[in-house]
């Protein structure tokens, strides 16, 4: 009897449609990564600027405090009625001064303050002017610390009718012992406090961090 022969078989073409979406899925993969790459360092860095930020306002602090020691020592003579450019202070309020340099522009002149040499790198004829200078602190964790104190009043001087002084509320103390009432011996004192100063702090740390603060004091 003859053997019923085998039809040959069909041999199946590859068309390679699992390999392409294979190379799609790598590649989605590949930019998934570099993506994930780049979220981590932008964090990384924000978070590195975030803490630079901080520690820039904590030499501030310390800063403002040094200022304000040496402002203290010399409050209540006639040293602070005269400009004192080797320190930082200015015995007039300079109400246009612009510390950070960002609103003066020449077609509204301001007066900057020369932080580092340059004027800050301001163009001729966008400012008023660049002769107010800082006075350097000691460094605080490793930050450049200046700044500038400014008195509150309309003119270098003493304080008088012509040269106003922005002062707080005259304050009055009493012997008084009760709430209301006076008892012999007692007596009503009014005290005047000294004008407000004006204390602007800048610090200057790693990658081009800089922290500006203002502190209104008076004594």
């Amino acid at each position: 009897m003859p053997r019923p022969r085998r039809l040959p078989a069909l041999r199946r073409v590859q068309s390679g449609v699992s390999l392409l979406f294979t190379l799609m899925a790598l590649v989605v993969l590949a930019f998934g990564a570099v993506a994930l790459t780049r979220s981590v360092d932008t964090g990384t860095l924000i978070m590195g600027n975030l803490g630079f930020k901080q520690d820039a306002l904590v030499s501030a602090s310390s800063a403002t405090e040094e200022a304000l020691t040496w402002l203290q020592a010399n409050v209540g003579g006639a040293t602070l009625d005269a400009n004192i450019p080797d320190r930082g202070y200015y015995a007039s309020s300079i109400d246009k001064l612009d510390p950070a340099g960002t609103h003066t522009s020449s077609a509204n002149k301001l007066p900057l303050v020369n932080w580092d040499g340059d004027c800050n790198g301001a163009a001729l004829g966008t400012f008023e002017n660049c002769e107010v200078l800082p006075f350097t602190g000691t460094k605080v964790n490793n930050n450049k610390v200046q700044w500038v104190i400014t008195r509150l009043c309309d003119n270098v001087g003493a304080p008088s009718g012509t040269n106003l002084c922005v002062r707080p509320a005259v304050a009055v103390t009493s012997t008084a012992v009760d709430r209301g009432a006076l008892h012999p011996g007692g007596r009503i004192s009014s005290s005047i406090a000294s004008p407000y100063f004006r204390v602007i702090v800048r610090v200057e740390g790693p990658r081009n961090t800089v922290s500006y603060t203002e502190t209104l004091i008076h004594f």
